[in-house]
């Protein structure tokens, strides 16, 4: 198999958003050389998804950081090297919140009587725990579904994770105790990434995956999870907030501190608003909640 390495220039203040983007977005480790953060993908479309990717990352950190300069690129084709093995020794098991512990499938660990661990395999689907955006999401996922499951006893809520990449989410909430979760996703090999890590995990009784578009799914949710871009959370403000149950909950991640009131802004005309965030450097996630009429 043929891989490409992808050398990004990274100003000291934007390196460890990027290291952490670029170990979600190919699912291995990465290498630092002086502001070179270098990454692994496979020669084809998996590297050609990754470049895309990045740079519109990259113009999303510009926004927060407008003297980062033009985006630098050194891309090398490399042969006669198992890097398919070798990424893996970068990601470890990374505890999370209180009691959650993402860990590689190839990974043991012996967790204590108060974790639970999620073993994900995150093949070419984004979404290993190491990325800020999606540790926030499992920390209030963590905090929001306990607090549901003590409200509602045996009967868990319903949960709809929009873009589940690996699926990591999607099965912290089965985890945690929800009775029905749905992840979609529009991209064939990260649903079946998802579908592999749903089996790994024995959550299949209570999530399934689809590559249904949102605007299809008719069921409304008591929590729906998005973690995406800010710009998509504008673009998919109504189908998002469409999808909320009258009494349930909108979590929202993967937005930068400067886009936090622009995304709010395109809730409200849904009657939305913010009733609790998290920060991890200049991420933030945002809980929101349907205003009673």
């Amino acid at each position: 198999m043929k891989w490409v390495s992808l050398s990004v220039w990274s100003p000291k203040v934007v390196q460890e958003p990027m290291a952490n983007f670029l170990v979600e977005q190919t699912g291995r480790g990465v290498e630092f050389k002086g502001n070179w953060i270098k990454a692994y993908c496979r020669h084809g479309e998996e590297a050609q998804y990754c470049l895309k990717q990045l740079h519109r990352y990259y113009q999303d950190l510009q926004q927060l950081y407008p003297e980062l300069p033009t985006l630098r690129l050194r891309q090398e084709d490399l042969q006669d090297e198992d890097w398919a093995e070798t990424w893996k020794t970068f990601f470890k098991p990374v505890r999370i919140g209180s009691s959650i512990v993402v860990k590689p499938s190839w990974e043991s660990y012996r967790p204590s009587a108060d974790q639970v661990v999620i073993e994900i395999d995150p093949e070419r689907a984004f979404g290993t725990g190491n990325h800020p955006s999606t540790a926030l999401c499992i920390e209030l996922l963590e905090h929001i579904l306990s607090s549901v499951s003590r409200g509602r006893g045996d009967s868990g809520p319903s949960v709809l994770d929009v873009g589940t990449g690996s699926g990591i989410l999607g099965i912290v909430a089965a985890r945690q105790g929800a009775r029905r979760v749905l992840g979609l996703e529009i991209d064939p090999e990260a649903l079946e990434a998802a579908q592999r890590n749903v089996d790994r995990n024995e959550v299949g009784e209570a999530m399934s995956v689809s590559l249904t578009p949102l605007d299809q799914v008719e069921q409304t949710f008591d929590l729906v999870v998005a973690n995406l871009t800010a710009s998509l959370h504008t673009q998919m403000a109504d189908d998002l907030a469409g999808h909320v149950s009258a009494e349930g909950l909108l979590l929202l991640s993967g937005i930068l501190t400067e886009q936090v009131e622009e995304v709010a802004k395109c809730f409200e005309p849904h009657y939305f608003k913010v009733v609790d965030s998290r920060a991890t450097e200049e991420w933030r996630a945002l809980v929101l909640r349907k205003d009673k009429e």
